[in-house]
């Protein structure tokens, strides 16, 4: 349980540092420059220390990582520059762990019960408490829809992501033991091959990226600024993050539903900090149902047998 707590602080920290960067630059800029930070420094973790693409799962982590770091993670930015990195957070983390249980039931047949269908609600009801907009939100109201879409789209990667992870776990050569960085670089790269495809579609249209919600403004920041968010977002997300939550998922063996439900503190971990550095003030409803949200996802954890 230790990697899944670790795995929220580290995600709360990628969470302030990628808000603060999709200022800068968008979505697919930015999560390519960071898979291929992620990439360049767990291959070489796993190439000496672990089993590089061996084990005999590379095929469907890869396959978690397009699901897991390109879908989700591309829903992850565009979120962020809409809607913030609290909200993007609850979004993502606390609907994830329903979706990871709902995909885990109807495919490795998972049970669920009564009590997790109840906790799994009043997940969804806290989740819409804390999305409501307000009169006092600095979100823009015209792009609310637009952002709340974003996160769902973060939400689903990251929850079909897991499981997919947790089935790649099973699918291990017998006798040999992945430890969770290995199994993040070979998420990583499916990320990877992801954005580098987008990228080149990008570049190949002629993308217009003034368009783009998630548009650069270097104008108000250094080269060396945006380099250090990319590298603090690149080490406590795809990196480090992602390889302490897959070490929970595989190495200790523990259900997706459970590792997701732990890493749903994280929403209340970044309250303080998106205070501090996105100048936002929650309002009392949006904390009451970020609480909800987390009790919710708790109670589900609890329930996992």
């Amino acid at each position: 349980m230790s990697a899944a707590i670790l795995a929220t602080i580290l995600f709360s920290l990628s969470a302030v540092s990628g808000k603060r960067l999709s200022h800068y630059l968008t979505a697919v800029e930015a999560n390519l420059i960071r898979f291929i930070i992620s990439a360049i420094l767990l291959g070489a973790y796993s190439s000496f220390y672990g089993i590089g693409l061996g084990g005999g799962a590379f095929v469907m982590f890869f396959i978690s990582g397009i699901i897991g770091f390109g879908v989700g993670d591309y829903g992850l930015f565009r979120a962020y520059k809409i809607i913030g990195s609290r909200l993007t957070m609850i979004m993502t983390q606390c609907l994830a762990a329903p979706f990871a249980a709902t995909v885990e039931w109807l495919w490795l047949g998972s049970e669920l019960s009564f009590g997790q269908v109840l906790a799994g609600a009043g997940i969804l009801v806290g989740v819409s408490l804390a999305l409501s907009p307000n009169k006092t939100s600095q979100i823009d109201k015209k792009l609310w829809k637009t952002g709340v879409f974003w996160g769902f789209i973060s939400a689903f990667g990251q929850g079909f992501g897991a499981v997919l992870s947790r089935k790649a776990g099973m699918m291990v050569d017998t006798g040999v033991s992945i430890d969770g960085l290995s199994a993040a670089y070979q998420r990583v790269l499916g990320g990877l091959a992801v954005m580098m495809f987008l990228f080149i579609a990008q570049k190949i249209i002629g993308y217009n990226r003034s368009s783009d919600s998630s548009r650069i403004d270097l104008s108000s920041a250094s080269f060396k600024w945006i380099f250090f968010l990319v590298l603090v977002n690149a080490l406590c997300g795809p990196t480090l993050g992602v390889g302490a939550y897959q070490w929970a998922l595989n190495v200790n063996d523990l259900p997706a539903g459970i590792v997701l439900s732990v890493v749903a503190l994280s929403p209340l971990v970044i309250i303080p900090f998106s205070i501090k550095f996105e100048n936002e003030r929650p309002t009392l409803r949006s904390l009451i149902g970020s609480v909800i949200a987390v009790i919710g996802v708790i109670i589900m954890t609890n329930m996992v047998e």
